[in-house]
């Protein structure tokens, strides 16, 4: 009688309705592995889970990345170390690489090359962004193959195809697409993603515009489409960075170092030249310096991001950066400029100050920050997050990858490396402003 009177107790109670208070006191003493499982239970003990824990506070920057999994979201310090876990649901197929990040969302992409925005402070919603293979041009991604659970063994990718839909040819001449593997067209494919946010509290996104293919192309979708619309690019341009910046995204290509703007012009995009092609590479003296001074070649590896001023209403920036390599391919500098976009002249013009505030760059939504808001930055400087050309670790551990945080003098122009931390899932982190969403 005694145990079918619990049975029949234990029927009536529902465990999703305890107080938020007792889930989060029983989550702190859940360790490990069995977090995570009690994160997975439902939506109140997930929030409880994710809740548990150290908060974030305003004044605070931290460091997003998918943990291993990719069941929960961590944020960690400027040198790599976990301060707070956010759990995720356990609908939906689970993000693999984040590609993207402003306005307090994530842009992900899953395990099927599925991308998505992610939001991972509150219950990690998420919100699907058209299929990969629902490009305007018929072709250009067929997913071949699978298992039945949604995750195709390869895509067939037809660049051919796509040029000659850019330039508003059927294709004529067949050539095989080229089958690509579901993990490298993950990894690989969708380069990086810049969000317009919607007008509306409703509305989570207004348009999102990703770079893909190595770089070579761009596209984008509305709110509401179901498929990508492609834009027209030349076939040896590669960008390098994508930003939403006043009513527009704008783009930076990764050679010559144009800028576009990205204007809507009814249903389209319509691209308008901000600054033409640099004319002589920044860093080409520094590069030259370090070869006659270690009488060898100076290997290098440069990148470019695009960063939006602080105030909101002024223009764009350049962030340009170059690390020199030794020939065991051990970094030997590292060093950064600053340019600010100048739309009248249309001309990057350098400068070694931004006043007050820091500038974030990496994959994510790159902008500057004032030190006034966020007195652990430093101001006139650039904090970065990028792979790590550093000795740090005799072996690689299976599955990850190595990532430097570090800041740079705006005035010097010269990095010093914070920290070298390793990632196992989710790719490169993002730097993440507690203040642009709700906080726990």
């Amino acid at each position: 009688m005694a145990v079918e009177a619990a049975d029949g107790i234990a029927a009536l109670v529902d465990w999703s309705d305890l107080l938020p208070v007792i889930l989060e006191d029983i989550s702190q003493r859940v360790h490990g592995d069995d977090r995570a499982v009690f994160a997975a239970v439902c939506k109140s003990w997930r929030r409880a889970a994710s809740a548990a824990g150290p908060r974030l506070s305003p004044p605070s920057l931290h460091l997003v990345a998918l943990c291993s999994g990719a069941n929960a979201v961590d944020f960690s310090s400027r040198h790599g170390d976990v301060v707070k876990t956010a759990y995720l649901g356990s609908g939906g197929a689970r993000p693999h690489r984040i590609i993207g990040c402003s306005h307090g969302w994530l842009v992900v992409v899953d395990e099927a090359c599925r991308a998505s925005l992610l939001e991972p402070f509150t219950d990690g919603a998420q919100v699907p962004l058209p299929p990969v293979t629902s490009f305007d041009c018929e072709y250009f991604v067929t997913a071949v193959g699978g298992d039945g659970d949604g995750v195709p063994e390869y895509f067939a990718v037809d660049n051919h195809a796509y040029h000659h839909h850019l330039q508003g040819h059927r294709k004529i001449e067949w050539k095989p697409p080229k089958l690509v593997p579901v993990q490298s067209m993950r990894d690989e494919f969708f380069q990086k993603a810049a969000i317009a946010p919607g007008s509306h509290r409703k509305e989570s996104y207004a348009a999102v515009m990703v770079s893909h293919s190595g770089g070579s192309g761009l596209a984008f979708a509305r709110s509401g489409d179901d498929r990508w619309t492609s834009l027209p690019t030349q076939a040896l341009t590669r960008y390098a960075d994508v930003i939403w910046h006043n009513g527009a995204f704008y783009t930076l290509t990764r050679g010559d170092g144009a800028v576009e703007a990205w204007e809507p012009d009814g249903r389209a995009l319509k691209p308008r030249l901000v600054t033409g092609p640099v004319m002589r590479w920044e860093f080409k003296r520094l590069v030259e310096f370090h070869s006659d001074t270690f009488h060898q070649p100076a290997f290098y590896e440069g990148a470019r991001y695009l960063a939006k001023q602080a105030d909101g209403g002024g223009g764009l920036l350049v962030v340009s950066t170059v690390a020199i390599l030794d020939d065991s391919n051990a970094l030997r500098a590292r060093r950064f400029k600053v340019f600010d976009v100048d739309e009248d002249k249309g001309e990057w013009r350098s400068r070694d100050d931004v006043g007050d505030a820091a500038v974030l760059v990496g994959i994510n939504h790159g902008e500057c920050v004032s030190t006034r808001e966020y007195p652990c930055l430093k101001p006139n400087c650039v904090y970065y997050v990028v792979k790590s050309f550093a000795a740090d670790f005799e072996e690689e551990e299976k599955g990850c990858s190595r990532y430097e945080s570090g800041v740079c003098d705006v005035k010097t122009g010269v990095a010093s490396r914070m920290s070298v931390f390793r990632r196992a899932a989710g790719g490169h982190p993002v730097w993440f402003v507690p203040s642009a969403v709700s906080r726990r």
